[in-house]
């Protein structure tokens, strides 16, 4: 165990592929149709590796972080694009209320909880699954003007609080979705979604 903490320690860049390998390979896998996903089993790896203290330089980070940011947008960009063409004014107005709603949330939490400006910032963004707020999270608290020490305080609580929280965000949404929200809206999920389905054309080439 020793050689293997001294040997990622040497070589931090086989302590990122190992915890992108193992995450990926544990999200692959489901229990009754439960799956944590590539996203967050790598995280968690991550936090496993993270313990036995090995750093990463942080030019490593930001190219890494930048390019998951790549991958969003590239991503989910046409999907944005097509739903605002569609349905602008809805969609916005949506928009503007749920991201009201994300952003107090956490703040009252964070509150409640006595986070600090780190943690609370990992609560955020992990709890609502918004991983792009991590990198101007890291930015506004570099530029506050505190001590390396503070800094480096709050910035290490921060990817702890996301990790932590993402795994409950990830669920909880999928949860409220699947199970909460049809039953607060009094409809039938399946049903709704087979109508929808039938709304855009699904399964008329199939028919054809």
């Amino acid at each position: 165990m020793t050689w293997f903490v001294s040997t990622l320690k040497a070589y931090p860049e086989i302590a990122i592929f190992l915890a992108l390998g193992i995450g990926y390979w544990v999200g692959g896998k489901s229990y009754k149709g439960f799956s944590l996903g590539a996203v967050t089993s790598t995280l968690l790896v991550a936090i496993v590796i993270g313990i036995l203290g090995v750093k990463i330089s942080a030019n490593v980070k930001s190219v890494f972080f930048l390019m998951f940011l790549f991958a969003v947008g590239y991503g989910v960009g046409p999907q944005f694009v097509r739903g605002i063409a569609k349905d602008g004014i809805p969609q916005a107005i949506f928009a503007a209320i749920v991201s009201v709603l994300c952003l107090a949330a956490p703040i009252v939490a964070a509150m409640v909880a006595g986070y600090d400006l780190g943690s609370a910032a990992g609560l955020f963004a992990g709890s609502q699954t918004i991983s792009a707020s991590m990198g101007l999270a890291t930015d506004a608290i570099n530029r506050l003007g505190r001590s390396p020490e503070e800094t480096k305080q709050l910035l290490d609580g921060m990817p702890i609080a996301y990790a932590v929280t993402y795994i409950f965000g990830t669920v909880g949404s999928a949860i409220i979705l699947a199970q909460i929200g049809p039953k607060l809206l009094g409809i039938d999920l399946v049903a709704a979604c087979k109508d929808y389905e039938q709304q855009l054309g699904a399964g008329r080439h199939r028919m054809a």
